[in-house]
Formats: C-alpha cells, structure tokens, sequence
C-alpha cells in the first residue's frame, strides 16, 4: 500500500515537472540597473527587469530559464526560436522591427551633465547643433552612433559612470552624455558626490524606450500578454515602485 502511494506522488510530481512551460529569455550581462551579471555570479542575471520578469513568470507550472548572453548571441538565439523572450530591445532599432514588443517596461532621458559653478546658467543648448560648440564625455563601449551629432568628438576613455563624472569635475570636457535614470541609480547606490553637478535634456532627442520582446509565435503572445497584465497590477499594488527603490530608480527627489 505504501509502496502504491508513493508511486502515486511521484508519478504527479514528474507529471508536474514535464507539464511546466519552459520560458527561455536572453538578457546582455552590462546594462546595469536593468540586467547585469556581476563578478561572484557571472551565470546569474540580475536588476530590475530580471526581478520584474520573476515576478511575472512566478507559478508552479513556469520553468523560467534565464540567460547571461552578448547582444547578438540573443537575437541569433531567438531566429532560431531557442530563446522565447529576449530583455532590454528597443522598437527604434531596425534589426527588430519584425519582432513582438510587449507594453514600454522603462524608459531612459537623455542629458547632459555639467558643472554648477562653470556654468551657473546651464550649457546654452537650443538645438543639437549647439552641442559642437562644448566638449564631451562619455563612457567606453558605448553605442554613440545612434545620436545625431558629431560622436567622434565624444572623449570615451571613462570606464563607468563614477570615472565619467570625476573626469567632469576635473574639467577633462563640458559635458557628460547620459541616461539619466541610469545615472541617478548609480548616484544613490554608490554614494556618489555630485554636489556641484547639474543637468539638462538633451536637445531635440527623445526618450529611448524599452521593452520584452519575441517572435510572432502563439507562445511569445500568451507571455507577453501576462507581462502586459503584470505591467498593470503591480504598478497598482505598489510592487513596480518597490523594484524601482531597489535599484535606485525612483523619481529624483524620492
């Protein structure tokens, strides 16, 4: 009789396990606080959509399997539908104009930071052409070629945020190129000083938005319609606020 039901539990367990949906995403390991992998877990993907993503896909019957990969690894990986789901694509970007997007997951401001008491009116940008009159900083590996402007000016030897900001205030350039909320997150979770730092938008480009992304498969619609609903629920529930202070996301003055 024991042995009968034992039998029974383990049959409804692997029976459980084999009718668990596989939901494979790709995520780039460096676009921190949204997906990252750090030095003691470089296999394990985290930040802020990674932790939304497990909150969406949180039932027994999810078998969510996440993977560190380059870029271009992701997409070869969804053409040939070994991936499901792919974090962090833009709908400006022409390679994925054939995919699905789910609804906006974030978005990123593009400004310029300067120093206070260097210009204590601000940087007199009217339009993007006014941007070749100052000179500029960014951070090394980054895809400035998506901006309308002379990129080749742009002093690219800062390896992260913190150098690019010390090199601002040391007067190596005018103006430092950033995504504001990724800024402001490294800010308050590195304590960075930035006292006499301002900034301005960027003039004339718009916001970058980003999303979830797949292809047009039955699949990829039924997941990307729960991260649709999820979108909604835990912005009313508080929980997508939450996630944000995590990872020092939340409105400037919060």
């Amino acid at each position: 009789m024991r042995f009968i039901f034992w039998s029974a539990m383990f049959a409804i367990m692997f029976a459980s396990i084999a009718n668990a949906e596989s939901i494979r995403v790709g995520g780039t390991g460096y676009w921190s606080p949204y997906c990252y992998i750090s030095p003691n877990e470089p296999a394990n993907l985290q930040g802020f959509t990674v932790d939304f993503l497990k909150e969406v896909f949180n039932q027994p019957d999810d078998a969510l399997n996440l993977a560190a990969l380059p870029w271009k690894r992701c997409l070869v990986m969804l053409e040939n539908n070994e991936l499901d789901l792919v974090l962090d694509g833009s709908k400006d970007s022409p390679r994925l104009q054939k995919y699905l997007f789910s609804d906006e997951i974030y978005h990123l401001d593009n400004v310029l930071y300067y120093l206070k008491d260097r210009f204590p009116n601000g940087p007199n940008l009217k339009s993007v052409k006014d941007m070749n009159n100052y000179s500029l900083g960014g951070i090394c590996g980054f895809y400035y070629k998506m901006f309308p402007f002379d990129v080749s000016r742009v002093q690219t030897g800062a390896k992260n945020i913190e150098i690019m900001l010390k090199k601002l205030k040391k007067h190596r350039f005018d103006l430092a190129i950033g995504f504001e909320q990724i800024v402001r997150s490294q800010i308050r979770l590195k304590g960075i000083g930035v006292e006499n730092i301002a900034a301005v938008p960027m003039p004339g480009i718009d916001s970058f938005r980003f999303y979830i992304f797949g292809n047009h498969t039955p699949k990829t619609k039924r997941l990307l319609k729960r991260i649709n609903s999820a979108l909604i629920e835990m912005e009313a529930d508080g929980r997508l606020e939450k996630l944000r202070k995590k990872y020092g996301l939340q409105d400037a003055g919060d």
